[in-house]
C-alpha cells in the first residue's frame, strides 16, 4: 500500500560507488554483521551499503509542534541516528538482511511502509516530529540538543 505523500529523501554514500580504488588489504570489511572481501566482493558492498537507509539532517518540513522548528540541523543528529538504527531493524524484520535496494526495481510495499514511518510529519509513528513532542515529555525543548545518553 503506497499512501500519497511528498519526501525527499537523501541518499548519497559519500559518492561510494564512485571510488575505484578500495584499501588493498586482506582484512574483511564488516557491515552490519555480514563479512566481505574487498577483492572478491566489491560489488556485494556496494550493493549492501547502497540498502541501507541514510537519514540526515533535513529542512522545510512542517513545524514541530505547529510552530516549533522547520530543520532539525545543529539538534537532531542523535534522533536521526536512532532513526536510522531503528528503520534497519524494521527493514531487516520485515524484508531481511539480505534485501537490497535496486535501481528501476518496483520495491516491495513494506518497504514503503518503513520509509512512511519515518516521514518529517506529525503523523508519522517514527517522525522527528514524535520524538521531540516525546522529549518535550522528558523535560527536552523541543530543538534541544540531544545527546548519546538523552
Amino acid at each position: 500500500m503506497r499512501l500519497g505523500w511528498t519526501a525527499t529523501l537523501t541518499y548519497d554514500t559519500l559518492r561510494f560507488a564512485e571510488f575505484e580504488d578500495f584499501p588493498e588489504t586482506s582484512e574483511p570489511v564488516w557491515i552490519l554483521g555480514r563479512k566481505y572481501s574487498i577483492f572478491t566482493e566489491k560489488d556485494e558492498i556496494l550493493s549492501d551499503v547502497a540498502s541501507r537507509l541514510w537519514f540526515t539532517y533535513r529542512r522545510n518540513f512542517p513545524a514541530i509542534g505547529g510552530t516549533g522548528p522547520t530543520s532539525d540541523t545543529g539538534w537532531g543528529c542523535m534522533l536521526r541516528c536512532g532513526q536510522m538504527i531503528f528503520a534497519q531493524a524494521l527493514v531487516c524484520r520485515h524484508l531481511g538482511r539480505d534485501w537490497r535496494w535496486t535501481q528501476r526495481k518496483r520495491q516491495p510495499d513494506s518497504y514503503f511502509n518503513v520509509l512512511n514511518a519515518f516521514l518529517d510529519r506529525k503523523d508519522s509513528y517514527y517522525s522527528i516530529h514524535q520524538i521531540a513532542q516525546m522529549g518535550v515529555g522528558e523535560g527536552k525543548s523541543i530543538g534541544q540538543w540531544y545527546g548519546p545518553n538523552t
